[in-house]
């Protein structure tokens, strides 16, 4: 059966939805806005079916059948690129865009190792970075906005239409001021601070875990300070305004105003954090293309040693 459009009608009816509007998607795609207009006109014709509303003052949107279509598509062309990439790969070189999604937190660990090293392997790939809160990484990954996605993990997978796989793992720490009463000690179990004021990082998971470990709600009066950033919560915990969990590893005993730190072991039960990379598996159980697969196994050999070695001026 000959199907009732071509590649071309689909990239063209793909890109008019991602951007909004039939001359948004005629200059992305560099070519007159008849040409999108005639090609979506053909498409609906041969589709027996409308797509698309279009209003002039108010842009384009799917009807049931545009969307549906729209989903699939997608991955018809990524079939397409898939196929045409695999050809051209004969010569034995990874070709392609991979997009990433990193957790926020992570992203001054992971992004120059992979810009530098993994490029340096590999250097027909282009390379997207995205930072995130990991809930919006895993809602891209469904959406397939992100190809691979670098955060903690669950214990399991989000969905089954996600595979992950473990970079390394992170032990807990509380990072207090290098005066602060504690500093000294070998470990801390969580009686041990349960009268200290908390500076809690507000982003998931490490906010929720924080709370789970804690058996604290987000309103409860114990926490001080919710910041968005490491730098600020290690700066506020250096002027002795509380203590902070952490997993992230950090090379620098200072804040940065200068003020020393301390980071002590926590002791107590799944405080383990797991560092992984996350990817949305292909349609159909096919193989994932051999350019995510060469990320994950980069990631999986290279960034957990890496992230590993860092701290050390704290030991």
């Amino acid at each position: 059966m000959t199907p009732p459009f071509t590649l071309r009608q689909l990239e063209i009816f793909r890109s008019v939805l991602e951007t909004g509007t039939i001359s948004a998607a005629a200059q992305a795609l560099h070519t007159a806005q008849s040409s999108v207009s005639a090609a979506i006109n053909e498409l609906e014709k041969q589709v027996g079916q409308q797509l698309l509303i279009r209003r002039k003052a108010q842009g384009t949107w799917p009807t049931t059948a545009g969307r549906q279509l729209y989903r699939d598509a997608v991955e018809l062309l990524k079939m397409a690129e898939e196929a045409a990439r695999h050809l051209e790969e004969r010569d034995g070189k990874i070709r392609g865009l991979i997009s990433i999604g990193i957790f926020a937190t992570l992203a001054p660990y992971v992004v120059p190792l992979i810009l530098t090293e993994f490029r340096s392997r590999h250097p027909l790939i282009k390379l997207e970075f995205h930072e995130e809160d990991h809930d919006e990484l895993i809602t891209k990954l469904h959406e397939g906005i992100y190809d691979v996605a670098l955060s903690y993990l669950e214990p399991k997978p989000p969905s089954e239409e996600l595979a992950q796989q473990e970079i390394t793992t992170r032990a807990t720490h509380v990072l207090m001021s290098a005066r602060h009463r504690l500093a000294q000690y070998e470990f801390v179990t969580l009686k041990d601070i349960e009268q200290e004021p908390l500076i809690l990082l507000g982003h998931t998971p490490s906010r929720d875990n924080t709370l789970r470990l804690l058996g604290l709600e987000i309103n409860d009066p114990r926490i001080a300070w919710v910041t968005s950033s490491i730098p600020l919560t290690r700066a506020l915990v250096g002027h002795g305004l509380g203590v902070s969990l952490l997993v992230q590893p950090d090379a620098s005993v200072k804040t940065a105003d200068g003020i020393e730190l301390t980071q002590v072991p926590l002791h107590a039960e799944k405080s383990t954090a797991y560092l992984g990379v996350i990817w949305r598996k292909p349609a159909h159980h096919r193989r994932p293309p051999r350019r995510i697969t060469s990320l994950v196994q980069f990631c999986t050999e290279e960034i957990g040693s890496h992230i590993d070695a860092i701290g050390n001026d704290f030991a």
